[in-house]
């Protein structure tokens, strides 16, 4: 392989859609200060991720979002405030973006160029506000149709420069990869499918993905990278309360270990940014 993107939605646990209307704040518990420990292991890896922040909660983490950018990753947008797309209108998508970009920038003290949507659910109008914006970059398409929210971004008019790659002018979008098995997208690159899938299902997966593949990009949440208990309300319901779970304490090793297994096939880790200077982006 070739390249290998490791993304971090940089959002708390109470902004999982299924959670977003419990009272779950309320509880004051927050995992991003727990990521010390994920932080460690990829300067222990030598690894450079692109974290992408729910703007609402970057002035109580502006000490962290410096950390994250002193060890050398790179800091995008991911909203202001983790609501699906599907529900904003375009001029309040456009108000609300470029409010959260200044308030990141103003934690981070650092431009903010990139952008992932909440649950992937970017569309095309809203794509072409982002460039209006100042945003040189997206990673927001995924082709996931069994999935009820995630959306398979239009992107007519862009030229696939890459594997997972695709540019119009100096904007890129970087897709999140899915393994096509018969009629089938199975979703290998992270969230509670990463959590679920044990280790050796996990390889035997990324290696049937590797066959037809050059590049990989990986997404990771902070709640998934500790094994911190999370004080979920009585009423969720069993079956949101396990895809919270699944997973979650021996996470942070099974990353590693697909670093691992990412880099002995010739995958080479890089931030977005940096992948996009190297293609001679600005």
């Amino acid at each position: 392989m070739k390249n290998a993107w490791l993304t971090v939605d940089l959002e708390e646990w109470y902004h999982l859609d299924y959670l977003k209307h419990l009272p779950c704040r309320e509880t004051g518990a927050r995992v991003i200060p727990r990521i010390f420990d994920f932080l460690d292991m990829l300067d222990e890896e030598g690894v450079k991720v692109t974290f992408f922040c729910v703007a609402e909660i970057a002035e109580q983490n502006a000490g962290i979002l410096r950390e994250i950018l002193r060890r050398g990753h790179a800091i995008g947008c991911h909203g202001l405030d983790h609501e699906l797309l599907t529900e904003k209108s375009l001029e309040q998508f456009t108000e609300e973006t470029c409010r959260a970009k200044a308030l990141i920038e103003a934690a981070a003290q650092r431009p903010v160029t990139g952008y992932r949507a909440s649950c992937f659910t970017m569309e095309r109008d809203k794509l072409e506000a982002l460039r209006s914006l100042g945003f040189k970059y997206d990673s927001s398409k995924i082709r996931f149709a069994q999935h009820p929210l995630y959306r398979n971004l239009d992107l007519t008019g862009f030229e696939q420069v890459d594997d997972l790659v695709y540019a119009e002018g100096d904007f890129t979008e970087y897709e999140i990869p899915t393994l096509d098995l018969a009629r089938w997208s199975l979703p290998i690159s992270g969230g509670g499918y990463m959590r679920l899938f044990p280790f050796w299902l996990l390889r035997i997966l990324l290696g049937l993905y590797a066959k037809k593949h050059e590049n990989f990009t990986i997404y990771v949440h902070p709640f998934e990278l500790t094994g911190m208990p999370l004080p979920l309300p009585a009423q969720l319901d069993a079956k949101n309360r396990f895809r919270c779970l699944v997973g979650r304490r021996g996470n942070l090793k099974k990353l590693r270990k697909v670093i691992r297994w990412l880099k002995k096939r010739g995958a080479r880790f890089t931030t977005l940014e940096a992948d996009r200077r190297e293609r001679g982006l600005s």
